[in-house]
């Protein structure tokens, strides 16, 4: 199995990058339309992309290119096509701004979505503390494959501070449970919204077996790595009866508390809608004419792809699968696909880097002032 696993993620992850690789246009270039022609060249029978050794912007929204052998020729601006990194650095600030105070919205309910699953088990932690530690999971997040590192780290402190350890635990496995209902509730609202156009049809189908390819994904990586990674803290190991049973006897106990399943599950909604929105600002700041009902719909399966564990923060998984989702004529290219998931990274980077100051002051134990039976 563990050979599987490995050749499994090589095998998607090498396909990814190679994807991103080979569409991604790091030079400048221009994209001659169907019978138009470009400095004397002969009208092409149909659009033909053509890289550019220069390009300087011009008073009235046209570029001035520079061909090969240094002849310089004015294109229209819908004609440009930027490389990579001067798209980056163009990206509007004011959308990113916008894109920046989503984004810093999040944790505060992420932290209330797992402190009411922690009082539902009679685990009385103040909220500050969950909030705490909500930003050092955002943080150890950037430092482990996929986007679920966090998880290890909040269930090892959610451990070692309490000597309920395995309702600790399982408070956070059920806080990650409830993210990914809210991720696949959102999926499936915008995408009966889009269902409606040619466009938002096809997008649609994809949503849909984005879902389910990177569901089945998942959950052979968790079957696979069962064994491992839910036993890293060694004070999580001592799970005695097994896993399922735990699991089983949790579901019981929540079972009891459905205001706190129902409410958590409506925080991981309004979460992921804010996390959607951010990544929408960034798409638009680098030029996306995508609706938001399009990206609110698409990202989502992104954000799946890159909870699986299988690179950092998704990178190659993520990129491949936004580019069959999102690039779409007139609407989005492969650059500035890439570049609003480049974006989206750095937002989340920069709230994230709260957390790591909060780590290097340790003491990242909850200690409950109250814990009792139930």
């Amino acid at each position: 199995m563990t050979r599987f696993w490995l050749f499994l993620r090589r095998l998607l992850v090498g396909g990814g990058i190679a994807v991103v690789v080979l569409a991604v246009r790091w030079g400048d270039g221009v994209q001659i339309p169907a019978g138009k022609t470009l400095a004397g060249m002969q009208p092409v029978d149909a659009s033909r992309y053509q890289p550019v050794d220069a390009a300087v912007s011009l008073n009235n929204g046209s570029w001035q290119v520079e061909l090969s052998g240094g002849r310089r020729v004015p294109v229209p601006g819908d004609w440009f096509r930027p490389g990579l990194l001067r798209m980056l650095a163009g990206a509007t600030g004011g959308m990113l701004v916008i894109g920046l105070a989503l984004v810093g919205l999040v944790h505060p309910l992420q932290a209330t979505r797992w402190w009411l699953l922690l009082r539902a088990r009679q685990l009385h932690v103040p909220w500050i503390r969950t909030l705490q530690l909500v930003y050092v999971g955002a943080f150890s997040n950037f430092l482990l494959p996929g986007t679920e590192g966090g998880d290890l780290v909040k269930a090892w402190a959610a451990a070692k501070g309490t000597d309920r350890r395995i309702d600790a635990v399982m408070s956070v496995i059920f806080d990650r449970i409830t993210g990914l209902i809210g991720l696949a509730i959102l999926a499936v609202i915008f995408g009966a919204v889009l269902a409606t156009s040619d466009i938002g049809g096809q997008v649609h189908v994809w949503t849909w077996g984005g879902l389910v390819i990177v569901f089945v994904v998942a959950i052979i990586c968790f079957v696979s790595m069962l064994r491992g990674w839910l036993r890293l803290p060694g004070v999580v190991a001592n799970f005695g009866g097994g896993l399922p049973g735990k699991l089983q006897t949790a579901l019981r106990a929540y079972g009891r508390h459905p205001g706190s399943i129902v409410g958590a599950t409506g925080l991981s909604i309004v979460v992921q809608l804010l996390l959607a929105s951010a990544a929408a600002a960034c798409a638009w700041s680098v030029g996306s004419e995508h609706t938001i009902w399009m990206l609110l719909a698409v990202m989502p399966v992104l954000f799946l792809a890159a909870a699986v564990p299988l690179t950092w923060q998704g990178v190659g998984v993520m990129e491949a699968l936004g580019i069959a989702l999102l690039v779409v004529p007139g609407l989005a290219t492969v650059n500035q696909v890439i570049a609003t998931l480049v974006l989206y990274r750095v937002l989340e980077l920069s709230w994230s880097l709260v957390g790591g100051l909060l780590l290097l002051r340790g003491d990242l134990p909850l200690r409950p002032v109250a814990a009792s039976a139930q």
